[in-house]
């Protein structure tokens, strides 16, 4: 139970770094500049742990260092700025709708990339989890069809609208993948994350010396701001995230991510008393239930491949 335990763990940091995110982006400064202080600040802090594995990243087969760049550079550099962008072409519920493809890229690419077989009870506990991110949604979607879906309806910001949301979500289920991998070439979860940050400050720093314009002089309290939020989702949320991917299947990683929502509606209730809708509380029932559900579910499979080796 304890990697996915972690994994939602991991998942309630990043619903926290809503509450220092979205006041950051309401106050002017853009998203690049957000992300970019983020690894700027990740960066420096991990530097001691790039030193400690400077051996780790040496002896990496080709296959793994691409890996690590794509966590990196793809997933957490252009899946963030991508999936932020979305939201100024498509209404927001679209976007969140299309992000719950991501548990079946990830699915499928574990399947073919790591050979995660695809079993009967995963599918049944998959489709519970699904389906209660569908009913936290519901009165959202309930909506959907008299609402506004496109901000033009000129065809290119539609296409914008719709690609940037599919590269996000692309890019973040095979980062899941990615990650799985290098952990089953015994990575050290910690060389995995401080990879990731270098990677993602790679992509990042010659987008912000092209788009030079975006960025603006912050305040000092503001500077703080960024600083804890990347300390808070960035460090400590990712090491919780890499620690649990240790142990728990790419498929099952996934699904636990979608607790994401779980942990922000219970943060909107407790710190901006915005209440919760017996949707939010059903949905998050069988969010969190299936996720128990399946890893109850590999944990009698390990015992019963433990006990079939001793006979």
């Amino acid at each position: 139970m304890a990697g996915t335990f972690f994994i939602m763990i991991a998942c309630f940091t990043w619903a926290l770094d809503t509450l220092i995110r979205y006041p950051l982006l309401g106050a002017g400064y853009s998203t690049l500049q957000i992300v970019l202080i983020e690894h700027l600040t990740l960066v420096v802090f991990i530097a001691p742990m790039l030193w400690r594995y400077r051996h780790v990243y040496r002896h990496l087969s080709l296959v793994s260092l691409s890996c690590l760049f794509f966590i990196g550079g793809v997933g957490s550099a252009i899946g963030t700025l991508a999936f932020t962008e979305a939201f100024q072409y498509l209404n927001p519920t679209v976007v969140i709708l299309l992000q719950k493809l991501q548990p079946i890229v990830a699915i499928l690419l574990a399947f073919w990339f790591l050979k995660e077989r695809i079993e009967g009870q995963f599918l049944q506990w998959a489709a519970v989890i699904l389906l209660g991110s569908f009913v936290m949604m519901w009165p959202d979607l309930r909506h959907l069809g008299d609402a506004q879906w496109h901000y033009s309806n000129d065809s290119m910001s539609i296409i914008k609208g719709y690609g940037f949301t599919l590269i996000a979500v692309i890019a973040w289920g095979a980062a899941t993948v990615c990650g799985k991998y290098l952990s089953h070439q015994n990575v050290p979860a910690n060389a995995i994350m401080s990879g990731r940050f270098v990677a993602g400050l790679l992509v990042l720093a010659p987008l912000a010396l092209v788009q030079a314009e975006t960025l603006v002089s912050m305040q000092i309290s503001d500077l703080g701001l960024a600083i804890l939020m990347a300390l808070l989702s960035g460090f400590i949320g990712m090491w919780f995230y890499y620690q649990g991917l240790k142990t728990v299947p790419a498929q099952l990683a996934t699904l636990a991510e979608l607790s994401f929502p779980v942990f922000a509606a219970a943060i909107n209730w407790l710190f901006l008393d915005m209440g919760l809708t017996v949707y939010q509380i059903i949905g998050g029932l069988m969010l969190i239930l299936g996720n128990i559900g399946l890893r109850m579910k590999e944990l009698r499979k390990t015992e019963l491949n433990v006990v079939s080796q001793r006979i």
